[in-house]
């Protein structure tokens, strides 16, 4: 019974390392969008604003792949 124990809290703590490190990657993609998207042309106001939703959606997207891959779904 302890081993099993043992094996789901290896599986659970190697789990939170790779989610940890997929989220800071994430988060560093979508930082480096953001620094790109700020030196675009801002003559056009809008259309910052449209790459700014495609990135939330990309990274929506993303984030809900990884959900439903750690869910097993």
């Amino acid at each position: 019974m302890e081993i099993a124990l043992v094996w789901f809290q290896n599986r659970r703590t190697k789990w939170r390392k790779k989610h940890a490190a997929e989220m800071a990657t994430a988060k560093r993609k979508h930082e480096e969008q953001e620094v790109d998207g700020d030196q675009g042309d801002e003559s056009d106001p809008e259309a910052d604003d449209g790459d700014r939703n495609t990135q939330a959606r990309k990274l929506r997207r993303e984030l809900a792949r990884q959900a439903e891959e750690l869910h097993g779904h």
